[in-house]
């Protein structure tokens, strides 16, 4: 099976990352400060949207203001697929941020379907055989043992992005880029790229 830019694998590998950086993070100063913010956020390319809204934790050095943010959010999309078929689904994304955070902010961020990761079968440990005992071929059963089969190429959706944006006090305003990964069971997202911008409310 082919390996994609959020294979299994890669994610195992984020989450490491993201874990590590956060202790880390928590550790490397005693001038450590940390915010929670509720965010909405709304990204496109051509006619794909992706629509977001959810939480996040910012702890920062503030001497430094270098840090990382932990975020999660629930994401409603609309994207074409490589056959021109528009394809709806909900996203449960989490992810983090590592930058720089002042008045003005900029950072790197990855992020992964958390819920796809959890909740669906990928059926990659399954076999399946069939048997017919009356020597007929059903093509019905043919389809869905095909389709079970096919799901294996059905990737963990995610993603990596840049951003930059101001920092009003408690409101704050943010642009980013993302190159996602965005697949399904039998189809997989024409666009890739996408821009983005981001609306956030600290409080504290």
């Amino acid at each position: 099976m082919s390996l994609s830019l959020l294979s299994f694998k890669y994610v195992k590998n984020t989450v490491t990352t993201i874990t590590t950086s956060f202790l880390l993070c928590c550790a490397f100063s005693s001038n450590a400060e940390d915010s929670f913010s509720i965010f909405i956020s709304s990204e496109h390319q051509s006619e794909d949207q992706i629509n977001g809204f959810g939480v996040s934790a910012l702890l920062k050095n503030s001497e430094s203001n270098i840090g990382v943010s932990i975020f999660s959010s629930i994401a409603p999309s609309e994207v074409i697929d490589t056959r021109g078929f528009n394809q709806h689904y909900i996203a449960w994304e989490v992810g983090a941020k590592f930058g720089y955070f002042s008045d003005v902010f900029f950072y790197a961020e990855l992020g992964f379907d958390f819920g796809e990761l959890t909740l669906q079968s990928r059926g990659e440990d399954d076999r399946y055989d069939y048997h017919d005992d009356d020597g007929e071929f059903d093509f019905t059963d043919f389809i869905e043992i095909r389709n079970r089969v096919h799901d294996n190429s059905n990737d963990i959706d995610g993603y990596v992005g840049i951003g930059a944006g101001y920092d009003f006090g408690r409101f704050q305003i943010e642009a980013f880029t993302r190159y996602r990964q965005i697949d399904g069971e039998f189809w997989k997202a024409d666009n890739q790229a996408f821009a983005g911008v981001r609306a956030s409310l600290s409080f504290f």
